[in-house]
This record gives C-alpha cells, sequence and structure tokens, in this order.
C-alpha cells in the first residue's frame, strides 16, 4: 500500500484506505503482492553483507599490514562493513524496482 500511496497520493489516502481500496478492487491478495521479489532481494542482500564482511575485513587488514591492522581494528571492520554493505545494497537495488513496479501497476484484464 505504501508504494501505492507515494505513486497515487490523489486516489490513496492515507495506510487504511489505501488498503481497503486496494483489497476492493483487486481482491484481498494483491495486498501480498511484491513478496517474492522483496524475499529474493534481501536473500541476495544478507549473502552478500556477510560474505562479504569477511572478504573486505581481511583485505584491508593485508593491505595496512599486520602491525595497523591490530592498531585499528575498529576503522579496518567499519570499513570492510561499509564497502559489503555497498555491493549489498545493489544485489537489493533490482529486486526492490521489481517489486514496487510489482505492486504499483494497475491490475491485467483478461
Amino acid at each position: 500500500a505504501k508504494c501505492n500511496i507515494q505513486v497515487n497520493p490523489a486516489k490513496y489516502k492515507g495506510l487504511g484506505s489505501a488498503l481497503r481500496l486496494i483489497a476492493a478492487e483487486e481482491g484481498a491478495m494483491a495486498l501480498s503482492k511484491g513478496w517474492v521479489p522483496t524475499l529474493v532481494g534481501y536473500s541476495m542482500q544478507g549473502l552478500c553483507k556477510f560474505g562479504l564482511y569477511e572478504f573486505f575485513k581481511d583485505f584491508y587488514a593485508t593491505k595496512v599490514g599486520e602491525a595497523n591492522a591490530e592498531k585499528y581494528k575498529p576503522f579496518i571492520w567499519a570499513a570492510g562493513s561499509a564497502s559489503a554493505e555497498f555491493f549489498a545494497d545493489m544485489a537489493l537495488c533490482p529486486m526492490e524496482m521489481v517489486k514496487v513496479k510489482v505492486q504499483t501497476s494497475p491490475k491485467a484484464e483478461n
């Protein structure tokens, strides 16, 4: 409903009315549109975030050397986390676009 409110604020005045209107026009099942791309997108984001965090943490620690890696451990971890999140968000964004398109497209007529 949130995406529909953002796309068509004149039609959908608030969350409650948007939920009622979507259910009335497209059926109650329309309220669950977009859950598959959301699941896939956040799964890809989580996989990248946790997998790449370890990679970047080791990568940056190796680049600065053993002594500096211990000395600046919190900064190495923060840089690894930020780098992993950057790529993880790139994995998520296409699925978020699909979700919004699915949720905001008008119901197809048969």
